[in-house]
């Protein structure tokens, strides 16, 4: 069987990991790698990851994947968190063989022909005859492609909503100590993420600053230079220091971040084309799991039947 599964964060790589002994599977991502929201920025041959960061368990299901890539050496444990050994990335990367993802193609419409479905990017490329397509993005961007699912599945996506997160890396080779006292007292960030900590880098560093989701849900819609000035004043405010001048930077926002509003369901499927991510019957990384995982046996279960 031919699958297309839309989106490289974890529920597309462990959609492909789980199906690919039995199926032919490829996976679109509309940016440069796997990852999604557990994603590292390369700087030379330094990690910086400026999403999700470190995670814990709640369900024995994703403790039990956690703890093989801790065997693995892609992860390490520590008072029941886990953080990555050499960036967060690998979490999905490890899950797939990159001959059969595409990236740099965003999906904008799934057509449907003779029961086979042709996928049409935005650079206008057609790829065909597809038996089941997944899709693992965020709601949003799903009522963005033209396709043919049902009012009913269309209504569903429609409630779920999200708050945005702006973010600001900051790096340098040289020393910068950037969790002054201010700034991590300052509501202005939810939390501020030292890197070279995490990896012990002697002469690298790299802080990630999250700012809380009353600033990034209300600079959405702003251009992501506009975001990082706002950022830069705010810390200047704070602690007297052009970070501009000190360091490297890189603005990012995270539109689609958290899951505000979800569906108590574990995914949605009709007519082949399945739904799975965070915003099913939960809101963090171990809900993206465990709905992938339940839409997995799901397509297994009717392969047999």
């Amino acid at each position: 069987m031919k699958i297309a599964v839309i989106g490289a964060g974890l529920s597309g790589c462990n959609i492909y990991n789980k199906l690919i002994k039995e199926h032919d599977i490829t996976i679109f991502e509309k940016s440069r790698g796997v990852g999604g929201r557990l994603s590292t920025k390369y700087v030379d041959d330094k990690f910086i990851d400026h999403g999700t960061s470190s995670f814990e368990t709640n369900g024995i299901s994703f403790e039990n994947f956690s703890n093989k890539l801790v065997s693995e050496n892609i992860l390490k444990k520590s008072d029941e968190i886990y953080t990555p050994t050499n960036g967060i990335n690998k979490v999905c990367s490890i899950l797939i063989n990159k001959k059969d993802l595409i990236t740099n193609q965003r999906i904008v419409e799934i057509k449907e022909l003779d029961g086979k479905f042709f996928l049409l990017s935005e650079k206008g490329d057609t790829f065909k005859e597809f038996d089941k397509v997944i899709l693992t993005i965020p709601a949003p961007q799903i009522l963005e492609i033209k396709t043919t699912l049902s009012k009913n599945i269309l209504t569903k996506l429609k409630k779920v909503t999200y708050d945005s997160v702006a973010t600001l890396i900051c790096y340098s080779n040289n020393i910068l100590n950037l969790e002054h006292p201010k700034l991590l007292e300052s509501d202005f960030f939810s939390k501020i993420i030292n890197n070279s900590h995490k990896y012990e880098y002697k002469r690298f560093s790299s802080y990630v600053f999250h700012t809380n989701k009353e600033f990034s849900n209300k600079v959405k819609d702003l251009k992501k230079e506009e975001i990082a000035d706002l950022i830069y004043k705010k810390i200047e405010k704070l602690i007297g220091v052009n970070v501009y001048n000190e360091c490297y930077t890189i603005p990012h926002l995270w539109k689609y971040a958290k899951v505000n509003k979800y569906l108590d369901e574990q995914f949605l499927y009709e007519n082949n084309i399945g739904i799975c991510g965070d915003y099913f019957d939960g809101n963090n990384l171990e809900a993206t799991y465990l709905s992938s995982t339940k839409l997995c046996e799901k397509i297994q279960k009717e392969v047999k039947c």
